[in-house]
């Protein structure tokens, strides 16, 4: 591996702490690679109005990978690239899961826009990551619902998930976060690694010349694919195996630690 040439952070588990916030010495850390001329590439599941208040933290990050890679935007160059699932199979999926766990709840994100069939109970809004000031989805109906190519479909509640890999594995990703609660359906070629390679070619940064943080499943792709992959202490043990370090948890500043010892 050469010098690294740019940074890559996931935030929940990684750049904030436990209480979604970016701490002083994260961002002491993170703008001091950027002033030395370092890209910051924030790379996450969340969509864009959930991660515009962290960006006001940060706000030297020009190129964001949203929807584990189903949405990439580059603010100064205004090029957007988003990937969705067909209405047809995002059709097929939601009656799959109605007629296996139709106790389950199931929400569709498209572009920035989040609409629900049947309203998702307060109890489980921190699974979706929503605060009580948050935008909650729009209840519409199933017609509606239907007629949709989502960016992200989200299942909560659904175990057997393992199932629906099997019936429509050939069209979509699936991502299984929080010990397996909240299920995230994407596009078959939307994954983070593949929306940081679109934002790196577009700056011409080769992915082994990038240090990338992270601490769980939906970052294995990027460990594999960046050159200095950093975990979190916090996170999973596939992670740990494939980093080059392994830093403090992300409630200990982790980012600013392994920063300011590989970078800084």
């Amino acid at each position: 591996m050469g010098d690294i040439q740019a940074i890559v952070l996931d935030l929940d588990g990684t750049l904030l702490n436990s209480s979604k916030v970016v701490s002083s010495r994260n961002l002491r850390a993170v703008k001091a690679c950027h002033d030395r001329g370092l890209p910051v590439i924030i790379a996450t599941a969340r969509p864009p109005r959930a991660v515009r208040k962290y960006l006001q933290h940060v706000p030297f990050v020009d190129c964001t990978v949203f929807y584990n890679g189903a949405l990439m935007s580059c603010e100064s160059k205004q090029t957007q690239r988003h990937i969705s699932i067909s209405s047809d199979v995002s059709a097929r999926i939601s009656e799959f899961i109605r007629s296996h766990a139709p106790e389950s709840y199931v929400s569709y994100e498209v572009n920035d826009s989040w609409y629900t069939s049947v309203q998702v109970p307060e109890s489980q809004y921190p699974h979706l990551g929503i605060q009580p000031t948050d935008p909650k989805p729009a209840v519409v109906s199933n017609v509606f619902i239907q007629s949709l190519s989502p960016t992200k479909i989200l299942v909560l509640g659904y175990n057997d998930w393992h199932n629906i890999i099997e019936r429509f594995g050939e069209y979509v990703n699936l991502t299984a976060t929080d010990d397996g609660i909240l299920v995230q359906i994407t596009h078959k070629l939307a994954s983070k690694e593949n929306g940081v390679e679109w934002v790196l070619s577009d700056m011409g940064v080769d992915a082994d010349d990038v240090m990338v943080f992270g601490d769980d499943f939906n970052d294995l792709g990027l460990f594999r694919r960046c050159g200095f992959p950093v975990a979190m202490d916090n996170g999973i043990p596939e992670l740990k195996r494939l980093a080059k370090f392994v830093t403090v948890s992300n409630d200990e500043d982790g980012v600013a630690v392994a920063l300011e010892k590989f970078v800084l």
